[in-house]
């Protein structure tokens, strides 16, 4: 799978800051100042019915998906990736989803490249959009991979979060804590979006591994699913 290097550097958005839980998935409610949560262990889902919110019309529903770091000792290059299932596998390259594809598949828009980590909040993102995703997609991998030479343990406070619309500030459903890796991991699996009878699953997969850095650190995350 060929794969071009970086295009120019764009300027760093403004953003405004979220709290995120810690490794977890559920559904967060607020009373009196008290945050209560249905809480799903790793490697477990949450089924995401679209029927569950009266203002959403049945298949028509939006996630966000939101990467963060801090660059304390110089720019950090993290890059938000996600890849398109067709029958659980990548069967096209404009299905994976990187900063030199940001809306290539339906359905996925990715924001455009940080390459230093600079400001608060989320410095990626990707909004899916179920209503524009083809219905020979059946399931959505979303991860992380470290571009420039470094590792998620060297990356100051890394974040991946899910949020149950489109954009940073809706309601927060899932957590993944991108420094928990090993010394040399470089490729972080965090979500899995699938269709289901009943609307959509996204389960925590949180699973790391060591694929290097760059392009090659990409096309390795690609591999998992040809």
């Amino acid at each position: 799978m060929g794969m071009a290097a970086k295009r120019s550097q764009s300027p760093p958005r403004n953003r405004s800051t979220c709290p995120t839980a810690q490794g977890v998935l559920g559904r967060f409610s607020f009373w009196n100042g008290v945050v209560s949560m249905e809480v799903i262990a790793k490697g477990s889902g949450l089924v995401l019915d679209v029927q569950s919110k009266q203002e959403a019309p049945v298949g028509n529903r939006k996630f966000y998906f939101g990467a963060g770091w801090d660059c304390p000792g110089g720019p950090v290059d993290l890059d938000l990736v996600a890849v398109a299932l067709r029958g659980g596998k990548l069967t096209q390259q404009s299905d994976l989803v990187y900063f030199n594809n940001q809306a290539g598949s339906p359905g996925l828009a990715l924001s455009d490249d940080n390459r230093t980590g600079e400001g608060d909040g989320d410095d990626e993102s990707l909004v899916i959009d179920t209503a524009a995703i083809p219905a020979e997609v059946d399931a959505i991998a979303v991860g992380l991979v470290a571009y420039s030479q470094t590792d998620f343990s060297k990356a100051p406070n890394p974040h991946f979060r899910a949020c149950d619309g489109d954009n940073e500030n809706a309601e927060q459903i899932a957590d993944v804590p991108a420094g928990n890796g090993t010394p040399g991991d470089t490729a972080l699996v965090a979500f899995r979006l699938e269709r289901g009878p009943s609307g959509w699953t996204l389960t925590n997969v949180g699973t790391f591994h060591p694929f290097g850095n760059g392009t090659e650190a990409i096309k390795k995350f690609a591999s998992l699913y040809e």
